[in-house]
């Protein structure tokens, strides 16, 4: 999500376009802000992955000048909505009022929701296409990455190591590099002595988006083993890299990912002999940028 922003404040700077960052996990910092955030009408995106916080900044979005778009960039959304219980659930759906728009990273919330809230979903993507880095290294063609945030179980890293240890049995060149990224977390600590006396594992923890592009371009495969996923910023990186992507089939996937049941086994056939393509269904082929810009209309301010 912070890349997201990150890249889509680039984008709009360029575009002659102020943009403004509030963390509003920081009450102080959102504090300061009110002040200007006041002072002239604007287009406010408010980026989040957990619902709750939809709940608590309701009121206060409800009342900014300008136009409001929550952003929903965890593809457990869905999972959230359904199991929100009926208060959280009915609080949930008032606080959905407070925004103009929700733009989503796929397009199962929409069917959630009652239909005049409904009517206010956009999917977008949350990639934005920046010009590449200069200076990547070759592709390796027994490279291949993960991507695990603070070793969390749902990101599938220990699938995609059983994954790789099995292709090594037909393939035993191949190298798998795990890009650790997130908060030192006891899981995280405990999956990087597991793979440390392993010779054919690389780990990485928090590299610059610079070196994250770099890795995925010098990889042959990049596995994303998830339990559930939105539209994933790094899947989008790793294909307009030209990098092979296989994914978990529990989530939508853009064209170009190759499908796998999400088992080691399965996996490792994967890799060694390709999986099922996608059909990008559920999925945006209009990026955040894009949708920011047609909000936008005109020249003026944003809060992101």
């Amino acid at each position: 999500m912070r890349r997201c922003v990150e890249d889509l404040s680039a984008a709009l700077a360029d575009d002659g376009v102020p943009v403004s960052r509030v963390n509003t996990a920081s009450a102080r910092d959102a504090v300061r802000m009110l002040p200007r955030i006041w002072g002239r009408s604007s287009l406010h995106l408010f980026h989040i992955t957990r619902l709750w916080r939809a709940i608590v900044l309701g009121p206060l979005f409800g009342m900014l000048p300008g136009r409001t778009v929550l952003v929903l960039h965890s593809g457990s959304t869905r999972r959230q909505v359904e199991t929100a219980g009926r208060w959280r659930g009915r609080l949930l759906r008032v606080a959905l009022h407070a925004y103009d728009e929700l733009w989503a990273v796929n397009d199962e919330i929409g069917g959630l929701l009652p239909a005049g809230l409904r009517e206010r979903v956009r999917v977008v993507s949350p990639f934005v296409a920046l010009p590449p880095d200069d200076g990547v290294g070759p592709r390796e063609p027994d490279l291949i990455t993960v991507a695990t945030n603070s070793g969390q179980e749902h990101y599938g890293a220990e699938v995609a190591l059983e994954a790789v240890a099995l292709a090594r049995q037909s393939r035993p060149e191949l190298r798998l590099w795990m890009l650790a990224y997130g908060d030192e977390t006891p899981r995280l600590a405990t999956l990087r002595r597991r793979v440390e006396e392993l010779p054919w594992v690389r780990w990485s923890f928090n590299l610059s988006p610079h070196e994250v592009a770099d890795a995925l371009a010098r990889s042959a495969v990049f596995l994303r083993p998830t339990w559930w996923d939105g539209d994933a910023l790094i899947v989008r990186e790793a294909l307009a890299a030209g990098t092979r992507v296989v994914a978990s089939d529990t989530a939508a996937r853009p064209v170009g990912v190759e499908l796998s049941a999400l088992d080691g086994e399965a996996f490792a056939e994967a890799v060694l002999h390709g999986g099922r393509p996608s059909d990008g269904r559920g999925l945006a082929r209009r990026s955040i940028v894009e949708a920011a810009r047609e909000s936008l209309g005109s020249p003026g301010a944003l809060r992101t």
